[in-house]
Order: structure tokens, then sequence, then C-alpha cells
């Protein structure tokens, strides 16, 4: 397995996964995907299995205790020092053998290396046990701007944050 930065050749196989994955939400189009790694290309990234690309990761810097809007394409980022994982999927067809685990510790090790001082992201779908095991936690401080946001997304939204060692 083989984890990559994405190319413009990806996408194709990028929004097959994200439409196989998401039940609870509609899929975001591609110039709002794109409009992630656009911003962040160093930190949006595909597993490739086999020669072919079987999960994706889109990261990019964004405030902690904060997420945008599900559908909404980003021209800038902030001036942060937390990134955020804005969407990550693993196709079916690869499930159980250890993608996602692989995606999320490169994430964490790659976030520590370029100075991040933490990771947030919103679960849904009740992936929030599966974001505790890598020591996201549930964030309290929930202000206006982060409900609004969770609102665009499913009704099990849970904003969560992994403290860096920064």
């Amino acid at each position: 397995m083989k984890i990559r930065q994405i190319t413009p050749k990806d996408w194709p196989a990028i929004m097959t996964i994200q439409a196989n994955c998401y039940h609870d939400v509609n899929p975001e189009p591609l110039e709002v995907m794109q409009s992630k790694w656009h911003l962040s290309p160093l930190s949006c990234l595909v597993l490739e299995h086999n020669d072919h690309i079987v999960a994706y990761i889109l990261c990019h810097p964004w405030p902690k205790g904060d997420a945008p809007k599900l559908n909404t394409i980003l021209t800038a980022t902030h001036d942060t020092q937390s990134l955020y994982i804005h969407d990550m999927a693993v196709s079916p067809s690869a499930q159980g053998l250890g993608v996602a685990k692989q995606l999320v510790n490169h994430t964490i090790h790659a976030s520590a290396e370029q100075g991040f001082s933490g990771i947030g992201l919103v679960a849904i779908q009740g992936a929030s046990e599966f974001w505790q095991r890598y020591g996201f936690k549930p964030f309290n401080d929930v202000n206006p701007a982060l409900l609004t946001s969770l609102a665009s997304y499913s009704n099990d939204a849970c904003y969560m944050f992994l403290q860096g060692n920064n």
C-alpha cells in the first residue's frame, strides 16, 4: 500500500469512493472537494492498493473549535496552528485492510512534523468511536459559528479535536 499526494487524474476515483461511502449526507460536488486540495495540496492524500486508489483524506489548515460548512468552496486558508480533516473515506472493497488506520496515523505524524498543534474534524455516520481510538475527543466549547456549521452535516455530527504534542 502506498500513500501519496492527490494528482488531477485521481479525482474520478475519489468521487466514486465518496459516493459509495456517504449515506447520511449528500456527497459534495467535485469543485467543493477540489477547493480543499487547491488550498493545501500537501495534506490531501490518496492510498493505493494493488495500483488502485482505495481511500483518500482531504486536510487543510483551519482554526481549532471551528469547521467549514459542508458544500462550501474554500478560497482561503486561515492563519492557524491547527489542521482540519475535512473528509476521509475508504472504498467498501478495501475495508478491513487497515487502510483507514494507515491514513490516520500518517496524517497525525505529518501534522506534527509540519508544526500543527492539533487536528480537528467533524465525525458523522457514527464515526466518533473510530476517531476516539486515535485520541480525538469531543470538543465541549462549541460556539454559535460551529453550531451553524455542524447543522450542515448529519444529525449525529460531532466536532472532535486531537491535541498535538507541540
